[in-house]
């Protein structure tokens, strides 16, 4: 698509240490390019382990109501290792 394609972009111009990314093909992409990625779920483990969230059961029903899609199996991973 082409705001993961931009995303891609950007961060080799910019010499970006981490992108954001949640399509699993684009990740594909992004990855064979060098870049080193990571999606919304891996962005909210890190910061609840970094003690900048309290939980991340809050959040991800926050998304989810704002139609950002999560499996279960995803979010019963997601949990877990959030510890929660």
């Amino acid at each position: 698509h082409d705001g993961e394609v931009e995303v891609m972009i950007l961060a080799q111009e910019k010499q970006a240490d981490l992108v954001v990314i949640d399509d699993n093909a684009a990740k594909k992409t992004a990855e064979y390019l060098g870049l080193t990625v990571t999606g919304t779920m891996g962005v909210l483990i890190k910061e609840k382990r970094l003690g900048h969230l309290d939980a991340v059961r809050p959040v991800l029903d926050e998304i989810k109501e704002n139609g950002f899609y999560i499996g279960t199996s995803l979010e019963k991973m997601v949990l877990e290792q959030a510890g929660e």
